[in-house]
């Protein structure tokens, strides 16, 4: 009986099998990660990007992007195409009037949740002296509209309260370089207490859509 007990216990001291990697949950989409020139025309087709129910498609932008939430630091490393964009175009219905924006964001996994966004709504990437903060106000009317959102859930939203900044360093091609910080409030009391963004820092390559490259 003794003997038997050891023997086990000196089997069992002189494995060294790795931990096997964990297994991808039952029903759960491979990923497959992908730089917008990296997809063949026609783009952003089911077929070009050869998707499956077995695999999804994320396609994203070269960059980094990341901030302290409430004293945690996270890194944004999914920087969604769709929000990294640098618009400037004449209005639709009135070609003398301009359509500006710039937004910039991330989620810390291909998931694409929770994602933080920066958004200033009016600004013209290209025509901007550098560096430019923009101050978030309330007053919705203004030609220039700073925000910063933070959204858990599609329902679950913070969003920034006045006194929060975006800063613009730099513009160079198509790669921007800035700052922001800010206490954002949930829309609903109900979602959580506010979240204090401090050190958040980006430099990340857009998809100009009408905007100029910024000079190299």
């Amino acid at each position: 009986m003794r003997l038997t007990l050891v023997c086990l216990l000196l089997v069992a001291c002189g494995r060294n099998d790795a931990a096997p990697p964990p297994a991808k949950a039952a029903g759960e989409p491979e990923v497959k990660r992908m730089k917008p020139d990296e997809i063949e025309a026609p783009h952003h087709t089911k077929a070009a990007m050869a998707e499956s129910e077995d695999q999804f498609v994320a396609v994203e932008t070269n960059g980094t992007m990341e901030a302290s939430l409430n004293g945690e630091v996270i890194k944004f490393e999914f920087l969604p195409t769709g929000s990294n964009v640098a618009l400037a175009k004449p209005a639709k219905d009135d070609p003398a009037k301009r359509v500006a924006r710039v937004t910039i964001g991330g989620a810390p996994t291909t998931k694409g949740l929770p994602l933080l966004e920066l958004s200033l709504e009016g600004v013209e990437l290209d025509k901007l002296t550098l560096p430019a903060t923009f101050t978030v106000t309330a007053d919705d009317a203004a030609p220039v509209r700073a925000r910063i959102d933070y959204a858990i859930t599609e329902q679950k939203v913070w969003r920034s309260e006045p006194g929060a900044t975006v800063t613009i360093e730099s513009y160079s091609g198509k790669r921007v370089k800035g700052s922001f910080a800010g206490k954002l409030v949930a829309r609903s009391a109900a979602f959580g207490p506010p979240i204090d963004v401090t050190n958040g820092r980006f430099e990340i390559e857009l998809r100009l859509n009408g905007a100029a490259p910024g000079p190299s």
